[in-house]
């Protein structure tokens, strides 16, 4: 799994495991995403646009690698990936960081859709 790991890669990781260990990630995906997306919204926190971008496509990246091997958990990820990327957009436009410039506001806010985008199209 991730031939070049990075700094974005070690993140997904580190979620993954932390989602085992609040998760019963053998039921059935829609009984725990909503929590798993928590422990995902941990490892975005306070990290610039590009940072994120990084971050996300490395997720995408683990739940393409993990669907063949664990649907379920992939599934499941992904769900959890939409929701976390949904809430930090919708709490970017109601309380945009005071200490972020705007232009980084602005890219953060394209970074997040563009992601809710991939993650919701990608087949797993």
């Amino acid at each position: 799994m991730f031939r070049n790991k990075s700094e974005a890669h070690e993140r997904v990781l580190c979620a993954i495991e932390d989602i085992k260990a609040c998760c019963e990630v053998e039921d059935h995906f829609n009984e725990w995403s909503d929590v798993a997306a928590s422990s995902i919204q941990a490892f975005l926190e306070e990290l610039t646009s590009e940072q994120t971008a990084d971050t996300c496509s490395a997720f995408l990246e683990y739940i393409e690698e993990t669907s063949d091997s664990d649907k379920n958990l992939a599934t499941g990820v992904k769900e959890a990936l939409i929701i976390c990327l949904n809430e930090m957009k919708d709490y970017l436009q109601i309380a945009p960081v005071s200490y972020v410039d705007e232009d980084e506001t602005d890219d953060m806010d394209s970074v997040l859709e563009s992601y809710i985008i991939k993650a919701e199209n990608l087949k797993v």
